[in-house]
């Protein structure tokens, strides 16, 4: 008789109870554990702490154990899924870990697409596109102007979702790949229009004067709408260590208000 709750293995145990796959000898990993808990457990937009989870699966409290599940978590990211942290938005309390989205069901055997980003791709497209958005423009790390306290983080976006024919980098091309945050790169935009063409954007690029064409085909040549010194500067201060930012800002504040401090003193 077939089981017909899907919280429930073939043998009646909760998924992410499992210590082997069902009808074999293979270990069932933590990290495919510990997706089945969340997806039965917790719903989008729900929190939850390592500790939580640990005690669901029960696995060990030890500090070995903590690193190990952290690990597992940071898999799941590959496979679909969203889990932010503190780091990624000051409105998720501090260790813990909001789902945002979930991904695969790595326990029914699905599998990512087979045209699936490499990491070499990602790393060529990052760099082809100055580590920034191309849709909105932040940075990684950045902190966004409309959602204070929410910090971008970079994937890999289609330009042509691939359920409307748009192709991976797999067979040698990354011109349907572009770098994305996160939050532009949301289900969402599945269903928006598809990206401008040639022929759309000509009629505009051709009404503009001819000091704009200059400036557009600045940008154009340099690969990216140019931005100042400072700009860039501010991208490597950024990604200083945290005790470093706080030495360049000590040395800022003494080169920008040093001399009127010494007046006051």
């Amino acid at each position: 008789m077939t089981n017909e709750d899907p919280r429930l293995a073939p043998d009646g145990t909760e998924w992410w109870l499992l210590k082997t796959w069902p009808g074999m000898k293979r270990p069932f990993g933590g990290e495919v554990r510990a997706a089945a808990w969340l997806w039965f457990n917790k719903d989008v937009g729900d929190t939850f702490t390592m500790k939580e989870v640990r005690t669901a699966l029960g696995d060990g409290e030890g500090p070995e154990d903590a690193e190990q599940l952290s690990r597992r978590l940071r898999h799941l990211r590959e496979k679909q899924w969203i889990l932010e942290t503190h780091s990624d938005d000051s409105s998720v309390p501090v260790h813990h870990y909001r789902l945002t989205k979930k991904g695969l069901r790595a326990w029914l055997g699905e599998r990512a697409d087979s045209a699936t980003i490499s990491a070499a791709d990602r790393h060529q497209v990052f760099a082809r596109d100055g580590y920034r958005c191309k849709i909105c423009g932040v940075g990684d790390g950045e902190s966004y102007p409309d959602y204070p306290g929410k910090k971008a983080s970079l994937t890999v976006g289609h330009r042509i979702p691939q359920n409307r024919g748009g192709r991976s980098g797999r067979r040698g091309s990354l011109d349907n790949l572009r770098t994305e945050c996160k939050l532009c790169n949301e289900a969402v935009r599945d269903r928006l229009r598809d990206p401008e063409t040639f022929e759309e954007a000509k009629s505009d690029v051709k009404n503009l004067g001819k000091p704009d064409k200059r400036v557009l085909l600045e940008w154009i040549e340099a690969g990216e709408r140019q931005r100042s010194k400072l700009d860039t500067v501010y991208d490597r201060v950024r990604k200083l260590s945290p005790g470093e930012i706080d030495q360049m800002r000590g040395l800022l504040v003494k080169m920008v208000y040093g001399e009127h401090l010494s007046e006051e003193g």
